[in-house]
């Protein structure tokens, strides 16, 4: 009797085992009355270990983008820069980065990434805080490209460099077909927005591709 993907566990200092990884695994085979369940004993630092467990809990669906920014701030703040969280998590900078730029922005429009418009939702909030960094200019451009796609939106806010008048420029250009659209790489296999999906639906999609 076992997991196809058994928990990971390491021993404290006080001789007891904490679960690092699989905590939900474990409540379910407890529900199903197992006495008995393989482990994966892994020997981890305390940062290691938190980032293990981040790293698991970003790939659940039902995560809010806003609790993944949370958490990975403050991970970056125990381990001193986002360069380090990216080694320890094994995240792309660009993923860490992407969701840290969240909380820099105004409290209702960091709810505005819910878990139904993916990563690249997230990409345009994220974009959105490093190209208007006050408030007010914030407001202003979410309310210019709210009617967008999240993969539009993105692109105009990003063309746009931060300036209000540009952005409503290019508003009206995509609004009237005229916008460009850029090549996501050669082929999907080098979208960038790839990289940022759950484990599960990448390899679905890499799996599409290699029946093909």
């Amino acid at each position: 009797m076992g997991l196809i993907s058994p928990p990971t566990i390491r021993k404290t200092n006080d001789g007891t085992y904490e679960v690092i990884a699989g905590q939900r695994r474990l409540h379910a085979c407890q529900k199903l009355g197992w006495v008995e369940l393989e482990v994966f004993i892994a020997s981890m630092d305390d940062n290691d270990a938190v980032g293990t467990s981040l790293v698991e809990n970003m790939q659940r669906a039902d995560m809010h983008p806003l609790d993944k920014a949370r958490g990975l701030d403050s991970l970056v703040t125990r381990l001193g820069s986002d360069k380090d969280e990216a080694n320890t998590t094994r995240l792309s900078l660009t993923t860490v980065r992407k969701y840290l730029r969240l909380l820099s922005l105004l409290e209702d429009l960091r709810m505005q990434p819910g878990t139904a418009n993916g990563p690249t939702g997230v990409g345009a909030l994220a974009t959105l805080a490093s190209k208007f960094e006050t408030p007010d200019k914030q407001r202003k451009a979410w309310e210019l490209v709210r009617g967008f796609s999240s993969g539009t939106a993105q692109d105009i806010l990003r063309r746009s460099e931060g300036d209000l008048d540009e952005l409503e420029e290019l508003k009206e250009q995509a609004l009237s077909g005229e916008l460009g659209v850029e090549r996501c790489g050669d082929s999907l296999r080098e979208c960038p927005w790839l990289e940022d999906l759950p484990a599960m639906q990448k390899n679905k999609i890499l799996n599409i591709l290699v029946e093909d």
